[in-house]
């Protein structure tokens, strides 16, 4: 399918937000182009029950990664533009030529036999699999050629020549552009706010009836087209809202795959559950309508019908012919019933530990506690939660949250509000304590780990243990000892978020730093530039970046935000006293994060105190993180040998190593009074020179 430009280039936008989500959530994904791997090798794997392996690297034939179950694989090939286009042109599709279908025809000669090319490990592994199988009567291999771009003509001239070439009844080949990939970011994207209807078709002789409910089968086309149609706010009330690339999915796509198992479907898959305001049986059109519809159970059935059809693994005719679900539909008004359904029944794909612990005490009162601050805040406890509940008119809002919805937007009329998202609470708050390295490493562990969660939910620090923080260098073995087990304040939590947003927005994208540097290299004559384009050869770039400071000082930023938001957190205790309810208040209604508590958005400022040559003192944050750019500067000047040579740059960033000899310099740095900067006047420390609180 080929997207309209304008819908092409949303649903990229959204596409490479979920990519940079990986980055952040994965700490083996270290950067957009292994993201795009690791995503497509989750979307088009058979499930977990199957063998799965990512393998692309030197010698990997045109094979990233590949999925194999029973005698069924699926083997996948990606391509994704070089870092310069995708930064300098971020939603804009790439066109790839023939060697992106080589690649592939390579893979599918060496798994058949064909080929004597050498491959690494990782593909003579999938080869020894294919091989053992090949004989199997249902042995069959798919091979996904998946572009981030398009293919130019000649480029689908060869790709449709290779198709025909190897395509048969056990191989099939499957491409996937980008418009194929971003689709499901945007299905939906034109419903309105108007109520949700859809109809499904069942023999309306065997609906099993009683008072406000049935149950029935449903043909499951139905449910394709009413997801392509109304998208996710189908599922506006279901507990995970969406579970991005879950893997068990793809065992439901595998049971679609063939006729015997589509018509077993409804034996098979536990079916759906919905809840609507009314709906109607019309026994002439065999047919239900349903009207003020809410899927919540079921997202992942529907959402694998979607996939299935979508990657070509059956046709919607093959679906509609042979495929049936189980459907209960409920018809209520009552909010809490309905979220008690949703609790209770979505258990078909593993219940993430940040959604099992969304009724934990601690959770509950940090919602009300949000909520009772002036201006209020809305505490998110599930992904996509804001969203969820504020669409439809907002229809459930009031009754889940106890408030209005207006009572969290700083303007009735804006989509926006105050929400602090309690993944983003613990990242903020652990690092703000003092344990950055573990705000640092992946998000799971902070519901997964019990001892983790504790620290980040249901521990503050202190007073003695902020007057250790803030002139402890080595902060480490001595961290647990002084934290009192009782739940932080809300406003402890929301400064504490309020940095990590400040560190976010102050830091440029790496798009932005990359291209900023490399315009350095153009004024140097060391890179070239045509048309808007960087011209030089990637690897003559990347070496011109190793060694440009700007370029690694940003990168060094971006990799150790944890590690800043404890800095800035050591530097206020220091100045401040103790980081207690009281003072964090006062700090919420002064210098920058007056703005922050009333608005819920402080990127613009973030972003202007990281280029302005003047700050006046008030300017107290863009102060604090001028100063330590400063300091990462001279750390990196230090450390650049080090830190070139590592592979995993952020590992060794988080490290407490690392923070001491970081918080080392920076105090190094406070006391060198002749430095007269943006950040600080000559004659005074830097921590004398910021204002006492009002």
């Amino acid at each position: 399918m080929s997207l309209e430009p304008k819908d092409l280039e949303r649903g990229t936008e959204l596409f490479l937000r979920r990519l940079e989500e990986i980055v952040d959530a994965e700490p083996e994904v270290s950067d957009i182009h292994d993201a795009f791997e690791f995503y497509c090798a989750k979307k088009f794997s058979l499930g977990n029950s199957a063998s799965n392996d990512r393998v692309g690297g030197k010698n990997d034939l045109g094979i990233d990664f590949y999925s194999q179950l029973e005698h069924s694989f699926h083997v996948g090939q990606c391509k994704i533009p070089e870092r310069d286009y995708l930064e300098a042109n971020p939603t804009k599709p790439k066109m790839f030529g023939t060697q992106a279908v080589g690649d592939v025809r390579d893979a599918l000669r060496y798994l058949t036999g064909e080929s004597d090319l050498k491959p690494n490990e990782g593909v003579r592994r999938l080869y020894a699999l294919v091989e053992n199988d090949r004989n199997n009567a249902d042995f069959s291999i798919t091979l996904f050629v998946v572009v981030f771009g398009r293919l130019n003509p000649r480029g689908l001239d060869a790709f449709n020549e290779f198709k025909q070439q190897f395509e048969s009844g056990k191989i099939t080949v499957v491409l996937q552009e980008l418009d194929d990939l971003v689709n499901e970011f945007l299905v939906g994207a034109e419903h309105t706010s108007d109520e949700i209807e859809f109809d499904l078709r069942t023999d309306t002789k065997r609906i099993l009836r009683a008072p406000d409910y049935c149950y029935f089968l449903a043909n499951a086309a139905d449910l394709y087209k009413a997801f392509m149609r109304i998208g996710w706010k189908l599922f506006d009330l279901n507990l995970r809202y969406e579970v991005r690339n879950s893997s068990i999915n793809g065992e439901i796509v595998g049971s679609l795959k063939h006729q015997k198992s589509r018509k077993q479907f409804h034996h098979y898959n536990n079916g759906l559950i919905i809840v609507a305001k009314r709906y109607k049986v019309n026994e002439q059109e065999g047919k239900i309508r349903i009207y003020g519809g809410q899927i919540v159970n079921g997202l992942q059935t529907v959402k694998s019908i979607y996939n299935a059809v979508v990657t070509k693994e059956v046709t919607l005719e093959e679906i509609e012919k042979d495929c049936i679900v189980q459907i209960k539909l409920i018809s209520t008004p009552d909010a809490d019933f309905v979220s008690r359904i949703v609790r209770s029944t979505n258990n078909q794909n593993p219940m993430a530990p940040r959604n099992l612990r969304s009724n934990n005490r601690e959770q509950k009162v940090l919602r009300t506690g949000f909520s009772l601050l002036d201006p209020k805040w809305f505490y998110q406890l599930k992904e996509g939660e804001w969203e969820s509940l504020t669409g439809e008119s907002a229809r459930f809002f009031e009754q889940v949250v106890g408030y209005k919805v207006s009572a969290f937007k700083p303007e009735p009329n804006r989509k926006s509000g105050r929400v602090i998202d309690n993944q983003d609470a613990a990242k903020a708050w652990l690092a703000f304590i003092g344990f950055a390295d573990q705000s640092g490493d992946r998000v799971t562990h902070y519901f997964a780990d019990d001892k983790v969660y504790e620290k980040a939910f249901a521990s503050r620090p202190s007073t003695q243990y902020w007057h250790d923080f803030a002139k402890s260098l080595d902060w480490d073995t001595q961290r647990d000892r002084g934290l009192e087990h009782q739940q932080g304040h809300p406003n402890q939590y929301l400064l504490a978020y309020f940095l990590w947003r400040f560190v976010s927005g102050f830091i440029p994208s790496p798009q932005k730093y990359r291209e900023q540097a490399l315009n350095e290299g153009v004024a140097a004559e060391r890179i070239t530039k045509s048309s808007g384009s960087f011209t030089t050869p990637t690897k003559d770039q990347d070496e011109y970046l190793a060694g440009n400071q700007n370029y690694q000082t940003w990168r060094v930023m971006a990799n150790m935000k944890e590690l800043l938001v404890e800095a800035a957190s050591q530097i206020l205790a220091r100045k401040y006293g103790p980081l207690d309810q009281s003072v964090c208040d006062k700090l919420l209604g002064s210098f920058e994060a007056t703005t922050f508590a009333h608005s819920g958005d402080i990127r613009e400022i973030a972003f202007s105190a990281a280029t302005a040559y003047e700050l006046n003192q008030e300017q107290v944050f863009g102060r604090i993180f001028q100063m330590l750019h400063f300091v990462s500067q001279q750390f990196w000047e230090d450390n650049k040998d080090q830190l070139l040579s590592t592979s995993r740059l952020r590992t060794v960033l988080i490290n407490r190593n690392a923070a001491e000899a970081f918080k080392t310099m920076l105090w190094q740095v406070n006391q060198r009074t002749g430095l007269d900067r943006a950040w600080k006047p000559a004659g005074v420390t830097f921590l004398d020179s910021l204002p006492p609180l009002p």
